[in-house]
């Protein structure tokens, strides 16, 4: 048995009118093959004025027979599972290293135990819950990596079957701290994990964005959705608004906390407002800020949870952008009809590339959105540290300005714009004693929040722009502007769109 998502097709124009033919159909097929499916969920967003969807469990068959019996009314899709597009924490290339299941190797053919104990520092001082990670790798290019998480010592242990060698060791701090990669790790190895730099309100990424000078109401009048694992707590979000959670077809008002420190990275680096001397603010830090959660604790998002949540968000919050800085290897019918609503309602979705270095992910690689990639600047990061090792092998990679498109950042025509996205430092949950931290991540998911906080900040100072209905005329208006506004580096037009967006 399998999961499916079932929704109506889109009536463009039609209205209530069609919607209520839409959810007709789509009880009909329910209704035609009832002794055969188990209706899992409801769709959350079930007030008449957006789409009906539906999780149900049934054999591949019956999905079929549905499917064909009513191809021109109603969407039949597998659960597609997204996953945040992560802020790169590895290795010096993009590699990904996929963890392979043990089961069916005896203790006798692993030849015992290895172990690896690390001490975790952050500026001489122990590092307490900073995540390590440790690449291992065997015969035949066998690779598996284990995670931990450090004790108030700093101390970390691993133990792993002996015909595996230890790689690459990655520590990751909860804050403060720049991460390391470590080659080659022995047991007994002490890393000490630089401090990040604290001489914000601004940063070289705002001033790759035309951002010259800090100001509080910069983006001011724009509304801009978040779509992610969550938002805070954390001092400088606290202006956010809280949508909930839409997790595995259930909404929950009051669900919407970081189930993880990704949603709340992407939310500070659109809108942060600090809160102390020498945090970093947001590129847009005016701008009306909406966060919805749609990841589980452990897991992905489906197709119906992001749906319900940009339904919420374009019509329930009325937002200009949503970013969604999540994707998966394939295209949603569903999804993307709920970008084309929301496309109708004058929203427009800014998404991350992907980090594969290889065709950009969904959904940047529908045409209805704004695809972003990443870029790097030389010299920015201390050496060691993983952002150090984003510099790509071929020199047509490196642009104007010492900018450079990073070696993880996926590239295609569906690429609109490039914009910083290693190093980038921004909040995270806060953890004990500090209720407002920061750290430092790479990723296109960090390029996606970037411009579109710039053009939040573009969109805030056009009268024109405004003045416009909430219609798709609005959202058209909005890509066009982000268009004129950006700059080429001189990179090709598949791995920088237009060029970077300038405030």
């Amino acid at each position: 048995m399998t999961r499916f998502i079932l929704s109506h097709r889109r009536a463009p124009g039609a209205g209530a009118r069609g919607l209520a033919s839409g959810r007709r159909a789509l009880s009909s097929a329910l209704d035609r093959l009832r002794s055969n499916v188990e209706v899992l969920r409801q769709s959350a967003s079930v007030d008449g004025t957006t789409p009906r969807r539906v999780m149900i469990e049934t054999d591949s068959d019956h999905a079929t027979e549905i499917a064909r019996a009513y191809a021109s009314e109603v969407i039949v899709e597998p659960e597609i599972l997204h996953f945040p597009v992560p802020g790169v924490r590895g290795l010096t290339a993009p590699i990904d290293f996929t963890r392979i299941s043990m089961r069916g190797v005896q203790p006798e053919t692993a030849g015992g135990d290895g172990v690896l104990g690390a001490t975790l520092l952050g500026g001489g001082v122990p590092l307490a819950n900073a995540e390590a990670l440790l690449y291992v790798r065997g015969s035949d290019q066998l690779e598996r990596v284990f995670e931990t998480r450090s004790d108030a010592d700093g101390a970390v242990r691993f133990a792993y079957p002996t015909f595996f060698r230890p790689s690459v060791l990655v520590v990751v701090p909860a804050g403060g701290f720049w991460g390391l990669s470590v080659r080659g790790p022995r047991d007994g190895l002490v890393v000490d994990c630089p401090p990040l730099p604290a001489d914000g309100p601004g940063a070289w990424w705002h001033e790759a964005l035309g951002v010259q000078r800090h100001s509080k109401t910069r983006g001011r009048g724009i509304r801009v959705g978040v779509i992610d694992t969550g938002t805070g707590p954390n001092a400088c979000l606290d202006h956010v608004g809280d949508v909930g959670s839409f997790v595995e077809g259930l909404f929950d008002p009051d669900g919407g906390a970081d189930s993880a420190a990704h949603g709340s990275h992407v939310a500070g680096i659109i809108g942060a407002r600090p809160v102390a001397d020498g945090q970093y603010a947001g590129i847009a830090p005016g701008a009306n800020l909406f966060a919805a959660r749609v990841f589980p604790p452990e897991g992905g998002a489906n197709q119906m949870d992001i749906a319900d949540a940009l339904d919420r968000l374009s019509e329930g919050d009325s937002v200009d952008l949503v970013n969604l800085s999540l994707g998966a290897p394939v295209g949603s019918a569903i999804e993307q009809d709920a970008i084309r609503d929301a496309l109708d309602r004058g929203t427009l979705c800014v998404c991350a590339a992907g980090n594969s270095a290889g065709p950009v992910s969904y959904p940047a690689a529908f045409p209805e959105t704004v695809a972003v990639a990443a870029l790097g600047s030389e010299g920015r990061e201390p050496a060691g540290t993983p952002s150090a090792g984003r510099l790509p092998a071929e020199p047509g990679l490196f642009g104007a300005n010492g900018l450079y498109l990073a070696n993880f950042s996926c590239f295609g025509p569906e690429i609109t714009c490039a914009a910083p996205g290693v190093g980038i430092v921004s909040t995270v949950p806060a953890t004990e004693g500090d209720d407002a931290p920061y750290a430092a991540f790479d990723g296109t998911s960090m390029a996606s929040p970037l411009a579109c906080g710039a053009l939040a900040a573009i969109l805030s100072v056009s009268s024109a722009y405004k003045a416009l209905p909430r219609d798709a005329t609005r959202a058209a208006f909005a890509r066009r502007l982000l268009r004129e506004r950006c700059t080429s580096i001189g990179l090709l037009p598949i791995h920088e769109g237009q060029g970077v967006p300038l405030v």
